[in-house]
């Protein structure tokens, strides 16, 4: 019984060390009305998800991506308000670090301390910026904000990430 038992905690460790591997890329259904290809494979802090920073700290972002194109990414944070950290930053296919060494910026944890999503909106061509995401809140509205962004490209998807800034 002691051998099944050590036996049976020996799987579950390795099934966790296994799992901690892993990557879950989080496709964004409620509100997406567009169709969706699966471009991007792999969207996360490079702490991880979920990972926490603190105030003024950097952050960073690994994206995959299975062909060339422009990725938009754009947040809720704890008090439901929609911000947008990037526009129309050209990925040319595989892994990239966001932001870019062309964007000459750095992302910065700032306030509301919490828990903030983050969305990769990618699309074929850049799109016309004329969509505003700031001042819009909750769930809907950002996803009616990305719809109407990527609509018009022939190939186009959207990823979710999170983090935690305190």
């Amino acid at each position: 019984m002691k051998l099944k038992r050590i036996s049976f905690t020996l799987v579950i460790a390795a099934l966790a060390l296994a799992m901690t591997a892993c990557t879950v890329t989080i496709r964004p259904s409620a509100g997406i009305d567009v169709n969706l290809n699966t471009v991007i494979s792999d969207f996360r802090p490079t702490r991880g998800v979920g990972a926490v920073y603190r105030v003024g700290e950097q952050i960073e972002f690994l994206i995959n991506t299975s062909q060339p194109g422009y990725v938009t990414l754009s947040a809720i944070d704890p008090d439901g308000f929609v911000y947008v950290l990037t526009r129309n930053v050209y990925v040319s296919g595989g892994t990239t670090i966001l932001p870019t060494a062309e964007q000459r910026v750095t992302y910065n944890a700032a306030p509301p301390r919490g828990f903030h999503r983050v969305r990769a909106s990618f699309t074929t061509s850049a799109t016309s910026g004329n969509v505003v995401y700031r001042g819009r809140s909750g769930d809907g509205a950002w996803s009616a904000a990305i719809n109407v962004e990527i609509k018009d490209s022939p190939v186009r998807d959207v990823v979710e990430t999170n983090l935690t800034i305190r």
